[in-house]
């Protein structure tokens, strides 16, 4: 790969990111669409489980349950031009920034929600926390049957 063409994905790259938004949100509501329970292929008497409604996002697993209603929704992760049906969402925040995105409608897919490490449990970086590791295991999750 030569210098300009390094320098140009390099450039591109940035301005993707520059463009990236994220907004914080009190709530669900304009999220209709989403509005439901999540579970590991669907089958909501399995562990763990994921609801959404006007409220905002409850996350159950073995260890309790909890809400979270004060969250970030990255308005342009997937970049100023998409235009799919993909929702991303950061639910929780602490010294490390964002443990873990969730995306629904992931890989253009209706009811499928991805659960993934962000600013934790990459190579090199934070460890995952120990709150967070069941629901990234778990996924994906299907919209319950």
């Amino acid at each position: 790969m030569n210098a300009s063409r390094i320098v140009a994905t390099v450039a591109g790259a940035v301005l993707a990111c520059a463009a990236a938004r994220a907004v914080e949100i009190a709530d669900m509501r304009g999220f209709e669409a989403l509005f439901g329970r999540y579970a590991p292929a669907g089958d909501c008497s399995r562990l763990p489980r994921v609801a959404v409604d006007g409220a905002g996002i409850t996350f159950e697993t073995g260890a309790g349950t909890e809400k979270a209603a004060q969250f970030e929704y990255a308005a342009s992760f997937a970049g100023p031009s998409y235009e799919g049906i993909g929702h991303w969402f950061f639910p929780f925040r602490n010294a490390n920034g964002y443990p873990v995105i969730l995306n629904f409608n992931a890989d253009e897919r209706p009811g499928v929600l991805t659960i993934q490490p962000h600013d934790e449990g990459w190579a090199g970086g934070p460890k995952l926390g120990a709150k967070y590791q069941p629901l990234v295991a778990a996924s994906p999750y299907n919209r319950c049957k």
